[in-house]
C-alpha cells in the first residue's frame, strides 16, 4: 500500500514541479499556494518532516507566500520573463543539456536521450509545448507519467523511473543554485529551495533505511504530496502525449548561409529533425564549397540558450512574456496614434526584404538600412562613377594586388575569393595593405604600409601623379571607357588648385614614405594583371567618398575593370516582384528624408538624438540590428530611443537596442526561414535559403510578421499569397531557373564568367535584366562624379583634412578605430558558444613604444577617453599597429547574452566607438566614423 501511495505522491511533486518550471505561474495557481487552507497544511506538513532539507525548503515558500503582497502576481510575470524568457540579466538555463557539458547550445545528445525514452514508453512532447524535450519541465512530467504508471503495477515503468534519476537528473544541484542567485522576487528562490531538497530526499529513497535514519524518505514524500494535492494540477500529462513518434529520416539540406553577408553555399545536415552540422557546398560560387568559422558553428547561433522565445512587453519598466496578437495588436495600435512619416524604419537585415519593404514604405516610413552605417561614403563615388559598391577584385589571374583600408581575410563577402587570394600569393602574386593596423591581410601581404587613418586619398592620388607623370596609364581605355580624365589630370598635377599631387605632398600629409609611394605607383602602373579596392577602412573616416574615388582612379588610369586579375563587373539577374499577375503592389508613401548630406539624403543613423529633439522621429521599429552598439555615439543614441514615444524591436535575441523598447518580438534566424536571392561572384546565380528546420519556441519569420501587421492595418489584400512560396514563384517568373531546381541543389548558376564584359554590352552598366547597386549615367568610367557636379559638391577625387574637433591633439593625441574580426559579424553572433570561444573579448591595440611611454603593458586595465565619453578596456600592446594609433574589435558590449551573464565572467568586451562625437559623420555619406575617434588612454 505505501508503494502504490508512495508513486502517488511522487506523482503530484513531479506534476506540480512540471507546471512551476513549464511557463509562468497562473493566476489560479498562484491563488491556490495563497489560499489559506494550502499555507495551513504547508505550515503543518513542515514540522512534521524528517529531513531538515524538506522542512526548510518548505518553510522558505511559506514565508513568501504567505507574505506575498498585491503586486507580487504581476512581478512573478517579469521575475518569469527575467529568468526564462532571456530579458534579465542573470538568466535561468533549464535544459539538461546545458549542465551536461556547461556550453549553452541546446539540442544536445540529452535531447535524443529522452526521445528515446519517450518512445520505449509510448509518448512523445506535446508539439504545441514550445521548448526541447530535455527541459527540465518535460523530465519532471515524464517521471510524473511514470509513478502514475508505478502507481497501478508497472513494473517497467519503475525501472525506468530509477534509471531516469540517476542518467538525468545531475542538473538538480547547479540548477537549483544558478536559480536561487538569479531570482530577485523571492519566489524562484523558495522553489530552488524546495525543488532542491525534494530531489535530494527523492534521491534518499535509493540509500538503506539504516544509512539515513532517523530520516524517513518515504514518509517525507507522502507528506509533500499530501499537501500539493491541494492545488489544481493536471490529473493527465499536460506536456507530453499518448503514442511513439518514429525518428525523422537524416537529411542533408542544401542552402545558404546569412552569419554574414558573404552569402556563402551552405550544406546542413539533420538527424531527426536537429540541425548537427554544417559544412560548404560545393559549386556554389560564393563558398567555392568552404565556411568560415561563423557558417560552421550555425548549430551554436540557431540553438544558443539566449534565444527569445516569446513576445515581451515593457510594464513600469520590465519586460512580460505576451501572446503574438496580443503584441502584434499593442504594436498596430501605437503605431497608429503617432504620424507614421515620425516613426522610423530601421532595416537592418534584407531577408525577404521586398515584403517588409513594402509595407512600410507604403506606410510613409522614413528608411535606414545597413547601408549608412557601413560604407555609403564608399558607395557615393563608386556607384556614381562606376556601377557598383564594390567590384570585387578577380584573384585568379592577379599578379599586384592593392589594398586600401580593408581586411579581406576577415571581411570577406565570399570564402572562394579568400582562398584564391591566399593561391595567388602563394603562387607569387604581390599584395600590397596600405592599413594603419597589421591586419590579417596585411600578415599575408607581401608589404604592409602603414598609412595614418583618412589620408588614403592623399597616397592613391600621388600614385595617380606618378602614373600620368609618367605615360603609364593604358590610354585606350581611357580614351574610349572614360569621362573626365582631363580634368582629373589637372587635380592630379595641380593645375586646378596648384597644388600637385606628388608623393613629397601625401607623405606629409599620411606618413607614408614619398619613395614608397612611388615605387608601388610604378609596380602597380607595370603589373600585368591588377586591381585596387577599398572597403570600410576609407568610409568610416571623414573625406571617404573622395578616398575612394582617388583610389578607383587608379583602375581607370589602368582599364583594370573586368580584365584579368582586376575589378570585377557584377552582372547578377534581377529577380520579378512578388507581385504576379492580378495582384497590387502597396504604393509607395511620402517618406521625408530626415537628414541632407552633401550626395544622399535619407536617415542618417548618427544623427539619430539630433532626429529626436528636432522632432522629425517620434518612433522606431527596428528589425535586426543593434542602434545602441552601432549607430555612433552609444549615450546619444540611447538618449534618443529613451525620448521616443514608440519603439519596437523585432530580433532573435536581447539586443541592446531591445533592452530599451516598449515590445519585443522574437525573430526567426535565417536558418527557420526561407528566400531566393541573385549573387555574383565572377560568375552569376540564383541561390536558396532553406528552413533547416522550423521556426523554435514561438519566433516567427518576417516574412510572417509583416502578413500579421498588414493584415491588422488592413492592408492584408495587398499582401495576397497563401505561402511564401507563392511570391518566390512570381521572383523566379522568365528566369532561367525554378524553385524545385533551387530547392534541390541549392542555387543555379545563371551567367557563367567573362572577361571585358563592358564590350559586349557596349556600357560599364549591365544590360536590361541584370542588375548591380549603382549605375554611371555615361556608361563610362567617371574621374569626373556627374551626380556630385548637379548637387555642386567636388566632383573630383581629392584629399580634404577632416573637421578641426576631430583632430588629435595635445589632450587626445591617438586617433582610435574599430575593426572587423574573423569570427565575429558586427553585433549579431555574440551569444554564439563556438564563436565568443573563439574570440571571447576586444583588447584594446596600441604600438607598443606608445605602451613603453605610458607605462601599460599586456593585460592592464586602462580607460580609453575621448571628449565625448569614456570606456575602460583590457590593453594590448603589439607592434602590429602604428605609433598614435589605437584599435578594437567592434560588435562587442552587449549586456544580456553570453557577453552579460554572470555564470560566463570570461566573455565580454566594450563598445569604444561608442565614445564617438555625437551627431556626426561622413559629410557625404553619412557613415558613422566608427575609424577615426580623437582620444587619449589612461592606465587605471
Amino acid at each position: 500500500m505505501e508503494t502504490k501511495e508512495l508513486a502517488a505522491a511522487r506523482f503530484t511533486i513531479q506534476r506540480f514541479l512540471a507546471t512551476i518550471f513549464a511557463d509562468e505561474i497562473s493566476e489560479e495557481l498562484y491563488k491556490a499556494l495563497k489560499s489559506e487552507a494550502f499555507l495551513e497544511a504547508l505550515k503543518d506538513a513542515s514540522g512534521r518532516f524528517y529531513s531538515k532539507e524538506m522542512r526548510h525548503g518548505t518553510h522558505v515558500l511559506f514565508e513568501f507566500m504567505d507574505s506575498a503582497g498585491i503586486d507580487t502576481f504581476q512581478n512573478l510575470k517579469y521575475e518569469y520573463a527575467d529568468l526564462f524568457l532571456n530579458a534579465g540579466d542573470n538568466p535561468v538555463i533549464p535544459y539538461e543539456s546545458f549542465y551536461a557539458d556547461r556550453e549553452p547550445t541546446l539540442y544536445g545528445e540529452t535531447v535524443f536521450q529522452m526521445r528515446e525514452s519517450l518512445r520505449k514508453h509510448s509518448l512523445h512532447k506535446d508539439p504545441q509545448y514550445p521548448e526541447p524535450e530535455d527541459h527540465i519541465s518535460v523530465e519532471f512530467d515524464f517521471l510524473a507519467e511514470l509513478n502514475r504508471r508505478e502507481e497501478v503495477g508497472d513494473r517497467s515503468a519503475a525501472e525506468t523511473r530509477k534509471d531516469f534519476g540517476r542518467r538525468h537528473m545531475a542538473w538538480r544541484t547547479e540548477f537549483c543554485a544558478v536559480l536561487h542567485s538569479a531570482d530577485k522576487s523571492g519566489f524562484y528562490k523558495a522553489f530552488a529551495e524546495l525543488t532542491l531538497a525534494y530531489l535530494y530526499v527523492a534521491h534518499l529513497e535509493s540509500v538503506p533505511r539504516e544509512e539515513v535514519a532517523p530520516v524517513d524518505p518515504a514518509a517525507d514524500l507522502i507528506e509533500l504530496g499530501k499537501v500539493f494535492r491541494l492545488l489544481p494540477l493536471a490529473k493527465e500529462s499536460f506536456l507530453l502525449k499518448p503514442g511513439a513518434i518514429d525518428p525523422l529520416p537524416a537529411r542533408t539540406v542544401p542552402t545558404h548561409c546569412y552569419a554574414c553577408g558573404a552569402l556563402c553555399g551552405m550544406t546542413a545536415k539533420l538527424k531527426d529533425g536537429v540541425l548537427m552540422s554544417t559544412a560548404g557546398l560545393q559549386g556554389d560560387i560564393k563558398g567555392g564549397g568552404r565556411l568560415c568559422p561563423k557558417g560552421a558553428s550555425a548549430r551554436h547561433h540557431v540553438y544558443s540558450a539566449y534565444r527569445l522565445k516569446s513576445p515581451l512587453i515593457k510594464e513600469n519598466g520590465r519586460f512580460r512574456k505576451a501572446s503574438w496578437d496580443e503584441a502584434l495588436d499593442k504594436v498596430v495600435a501605437d503605431f497608429k496614434s503617432l504620424d507614421p512619416n515620425r516613426i522610423g524604419y530601421m532595416r537592418g537585415n534584407d531577408f525577404t526584404n521586398w515584403i517588409h519593404e513594402a509595407l512600410f514604405d507604403h506606410l510613409g516610413c522614413p528608411k535606414t538600412t545597413h547601408r549608412p552605417m557601413c560604407d555609403n561614403a564608399n558607395r557615393m563615388s563608386n556607384e556614381h562613377n562606376l556601377s557598383d559598391k564594390r567590384p570585387w577584385i578577380n584573384y585568379q589571374e592577379a599578379d599586384y594586388i592593392l589594398h586600401f583600408g580593408m581586411n579581406e581575410l576577415s571581411t570577406s563577402y565570399g570564402q572562394r575569393k579568400t582562398a584564391q587570394l591566399k593561391a595567388a600569393v602563394a603562387r607569387g602574386a604581390k599584395l600590397v595593405v596600405l592599413d594603419p593596423r597589421r591586419s590579417e591581410t596585411a600578415a599575408l601581404a607581401t608589404e604592409w604600409i602603414p598609412i595614418k587613418p583618412s589620408t588614403d586619398a592623399a597616397v592613391a592620388l600621388a600614385m595617380c601623379h606618378v602614373i600620368i607623370k609618367n605615360g603609364l596609364y593604358d590610354r585606350d581605355f581611357v580614351a574610349n571607357w572614360t569621362t573626365g580624365f582631363e580634368e582629373f589630370k589637372k587635380r592630379v598635377m595641380g593645375e586646378d588648385d596648384d597644388t600637385p599631387k606628388t608623393p613629397t605632398w601625401a607623405s606629409r600629409i599620411s606618413g607614408v614614405p614619398a619613395e614608397t609611394i612611388e615605387r608601388i605607383a610604378l609596380e602597380f602602373a607595370k603589373s600585368t594583371a591588377k586591381g585596387a579596392m577599398s572597403w570600410t577602412g576609407l568610409a568610416q573616416v571623414p573625406n571617404g567618398m573622395y578616398a575612394t574615388a582617388a583610389l578607383q582612379a587608379l583602375n581607370g588610369l589602368c582599364g583594370t575593370f573586368d580584365a584579368p586579375g582586376g575589378p570585377s563587373l557584377p552582372f547578377k539577374r534581377k529577380l520579378k516582384p512578388a507581385w504576379g499577375k492580378g495582384q497590387e503592389k502597396p504604393p509607395k508613401g511620402n517618406a521625408p528624408k530626415l537628414n541632407k548630406l552633401g550626395m544622399w539624403s535619407g536617415w542618417a543613423p548618427a544623427y539619430l538624438l539630433d532626429d529626436v529633439d528636432s522632432g522629425k522621429l517620434e518612433g522606431m521599429i527596428c528589425y535586426f540590428g543593434d542602434p545602441v552598439l552601432s549607430w555612433g555615439n552609444q549615450e546619444a543614441i540611447t538618449e534618443a530611443i529613451n525620448k521616443m514615444k514608440f519603439k519596437v524591436c523585432i530580433d532573435a535575441f536581447m539586443c541592446n537596442t531591445a533592452l530599451l523598447c516598449d515590445v519585443v518580438l522574437p525573430d526567426a534566424t535565417w536558418l527557420e526561414q526561407s528566400q531566393i536571392k541573385p549573387d555574383w561572384l565572377y560568375e552569376a546565380q540564383i541561390s536558396y535559403w532553406a528552413e533547416v528546420i522550423p521556426p523554435l519556441y514561438q519566433s516567427k519569420s518576417m516574412y510572417w510578421i509583416t502578413m500579421e501587421l498588414a493584415d491588422r492595418m488592413g492592408l492584408g489584400h495587398f499582401f495576397p499569397w497563401k505561402t511564401i512560396e507563392e511570391a518566390f514563384e512570381n521572383q523566379l517568373d522568365g528566369l532561367p531557373c525554378t524553385l524545385d531546381q533551387l530547392k534541390k541543389k541549392g542555387y543555379v548558376i545563371t551567367d557563367e564568367a567573362s572577361y571585358y564584359k563592358y564590350k559586349k554590352w557596349g556600357s560599364l552598366n549591365p544590360p536590361e535584366g541584370y542588375g548591380s547597386s549603382g549605375n554611371t549615367k555615361t556608361g563610362k568610367y567617371n574621374f569626373v562624379n556627374p551626380v556630385a557636379q548637379e548637387k555642386g559638391v567636388d566632383p573630383l577625387p581629392n584629399y580634404h583634412d577632416g573637421p578641426p574637433d576631430l583632430a588629435t591633439d595635445a589632450t587626445y593625441p591617438f586617433h582610435f578605430g574599430n575593426f572587423r574580426i574573423f569570427e565575429h559579424e558586427h553585433s549579431s553572433t555574440f551569444s554564439d558558444w563556438a564563436l565568443m570561444k573563439s574570440m571571447s573579448s576586444n583588447p584594446l591595440w596600441i604600438n607598443k613604444m606608445d605602451a613603453h611611454d605610458l607605462q601599460i603593458s599586456e593585460g592592464d586595465r586602462v580607460r580609453l577617453k575621448s571628449p565625448w565619453g569614456q570606456v575602460e578596456m583590457t590593453a594590448h600592446p603589439t607592434y602590429d599597429i602604428m605609433p598614435g594609433i589605437l584599435g578594437a574589435a567592434g560588435g562587442f558590449g552587449h549586456l544580456r547574452g553570453l557577453e552579460g551573464d554572470p555564470k560566463f565572467p570570461q566573455f565580454g568586451g566594450q563598445n569604444p566607438p561608442g565614445i564617438q562625437k555625437p551627431n556626426i559623420s561622413e559629410e557625404m555619406g553619412g557613415t558613422p566614423l566608427l575609424k577615426y575617434i580623437k582620444t587619449r588612454i589612461e592606465k587605471i
